[in-house]
């Protein structure tokens, strides 16, 4: 069993009248102990691919299961669960709030 699928994923972006279609019916899989790797020119998607794979946001259609489970639809405060004990992120820039720094 994959620990992520994703099947055929459509995510768009909408503001107004306009639609940016971010992501159009890509599929992936990633089986345990599988090393993989997004790559693509800037606009690609990738990082679109990244939050709906970290159930940070859903897809408009299509599905994307995490251990065989079916997260796609889930609403915030399930993908907020899944992501407390199934996900880790190491982010690009740091996300520190400064007060708190040392």
């Amino acid at each position: 069993m994959a620990i992520i699928e994703v099947v055929n994923a459509t995510k768009i972006y909408q503001v107004g009248e306009v639609e940016t279609h971010a992501l159009n019916g890509v599929s992936l899989e990633i089986e345990a102990n599988e090393f993989a790797a997004l790559v693509g020119p800037s606009g690609s998607g990738k990082t679109t691919m990244l939050q709906l794979m970290g159930c940070l946001d859903k897809p408009n259609s299509g599905t994307i299961k995490i251990k065989g489970q079916d997260v796609s639809q889930f609403n915030a405060n399930q993908r907020a669960e899944i992501r407390r004990e199934m996900i880790g992120f190491i982010f690009q820039f740091f996300a520190l709030v400064p007060v708190l720094s040392a």
